[in-house]
């Protein structure tokens, strides 16, 4: 379908490539705005439900306990740690430094379950083979800290590949293929420590890693490309008659 219309003084007749051409530019545009608005959607119900669940008190979980509907409760553990096994999480930022989140596994008192205790953030060392000391955690009085089940990684480059040493150094936390390294069951989830807890390591939780403003504000560029997009179209096909 050919337009041919005059505004004004000037003649309006787009060719097809360009109606094509402006037609794709704009839907992908404008669905790439509706899908950070909906992102945005989710990030401030995801934040809601922590924040609900932050003004919450401790409850204890044991060996056995229902694992559904308990992620970012607050929960209290009785267990021993393993300090033989730490796990380093690799490429993670915290205030635009790059550094490791340290794992460490808890096992809980009368079981041989497992779960994996985020103690926190440390930043890399000068060298990328040094890796840092990890200080003994104690688990004394009980654990606590927030429940959390570890997000599925953007992108996977083939299996994960664990190193001989520990700390074990990993791309992300795939609880199936770090069960090989425990003789006990590894619980689907992980226990972000809390702040108050005794250790070294920085604890900022928080659960997305970018601000529902922000998808807005994409959404925002997304829509205004969109409108670009059809002035200059307009703007370059109109002909002034002669």
């Amino acid at each position: 379908v050919f337009v041919d219309m005059m505004i004004g003084r000037r003649r309006f007749k787009p060719t097809w490539w360009a109606i094509a051409l402006t037609a794709g530019g704009v839907s992908l545009c404008v669905a790439l705005g509706l899908w950070q608005l909906d992102r945005a959607a989710l990030k401030e119900s995801i934040e809601l439900k922590f924040e609900q669940r932050l003004g919450e008190q401790y409850q204890a979980f044991s060996a056995g306990d229902a694992l559904d509907d308990i992620e970012y409760r607050k929960l209290l553990l009785q267990g021993v740690y393993d300090n033989t096994r730490h796990l380093l999480v690799d490429n993670q930022l915290h205030r635009g430094t790059a550094g490791y989140y340290v794992l460490t596994p808890l096992k809980l008192n009368d079981s041989d379950d497992l779960i994996l205790v985020n103690r926190g953030w440390v930043a890399w060392g000068e060298s990328r083979e040094a890796l840092p000391s990890i200080p003994p955690a104690t688990s004394a009085g009980g654990v606590a800290g927030i429940a959390n089940y570890p997000n599925e990684p953007a992108l996977r480059l083939g299996g994960m590949n664990l190193s001989e040493r520990w700390p074990r150094l990993i791309p992300y936390i795939d609880i199936e293929a770090l069960q090989s390294q425990f003789s006990g069951r590894l619980l689907p989830v992980v226990l972000w420590l809390a702040p108050e807890q005794s250790g070294a390591f920085v604890r900022d939780w928080n659960p997305v890693w970018m601000k529902p403003e922000k998808s807005r504000a994409y959404a925002t560029q997304w829509f205004a490309f969109a409108l670009i997009a059809l002035v200059f179209f307009v703007i370059l096909n109109l002909r002034k008659i002669e």
